[in-house]
This record gives C-alpha cells, structure tokens and sequence, in this order.
C-alpha cells in the first residue's frame, strides 16, 4: 500500500536525520521550517522546484520519492544503481547552462580515459 508524499518526505528526513530547520537551511527554500511540517502533514504540496531540492538533500531523486509515495514499481530493463540515481539527481538541481557544461565535461573524461587505453595498448605492442 502506497504512502503520502508527506510521509515519504518525513521518512527522508529522518533517515537523514535532519530536522525540519536543516531541510529548509540545506535545501535553500525560500520557507519556514513549519512549511516543511506542512508538507509532511499533507497540508500543502511541494511545488516540483521544491521536490527537486529536497530529493538533493535526501540523496534520491524525484521520481524515486513520487514512486515510493504512489507505490509505482518501475517495470525497466535495468535498475540504475545508487551511483547513476545520484548522478542524475545532481544533474537534475542544475540549471541548464550547467547541465551543458556537465555532460561536455563527462563527455571530455570518456574521451580522455578511451585516449589513454589507446596510448596504453599502443604502448604494450611496442
């Protein structure tokens, strides 16, 4: 059975440990530390900025809290691990020009770490 999404956001929290003035000061809302009860309580919804930071500071994603909260089972051909979750966490908080600059700049590390095998093999046939 499906929980609210204010009980997986409470959920979050205290798995973190964090009280409701922490989530506001980690998260950067804009809020008092009662709108996160509020939330938590279902007295009010998160607009989908919020839920992005607040999936940041719990360390999951925002499609993981929304599933867990409306008890949806992905039916994927793969699991992503908690390293991909997390990555695609990170690159969902950026803005876009930063979201740019971070795929150019993963697309430089594969780049580099193909270039370096390459000179490796080159160098053991030598």
């Amino acid at each position: 059975m499906p929980d609210s999404l204010g009980y997986q956001l409470k959920r979050y929290r205290e798995k973190k440990h964090f009280t409701q003035a922490e989530v506001i000061e980690r998260s950067g809302l804009d809020r008092s530390s009662s709108y996160i009860s509020s939330l938590e309580t279902n007295k009010t919804s998160p607009t989908l900025e919020e839920l992005e930071a607040l999936a940041v500071i719990y360390g999951t994603t925002v499609f993981d809290i929304l599933s867990e909260a409306k008890g949806i089972t992905p039916n994927w051909d793969f699991t992503p691990n908690a390293d991909i979750r997390l990555l695609l966490n990170f690159y969902e908080s950026l803005n876009t020009e930063r979201r740019k600059i971070a795929l150019e700049f993963i697309q430089f590390l594969a780049e580099k770490q193909k270039m370096e095998k390459y000179l490796a093999d080159k160098d053991k046939a030598v």
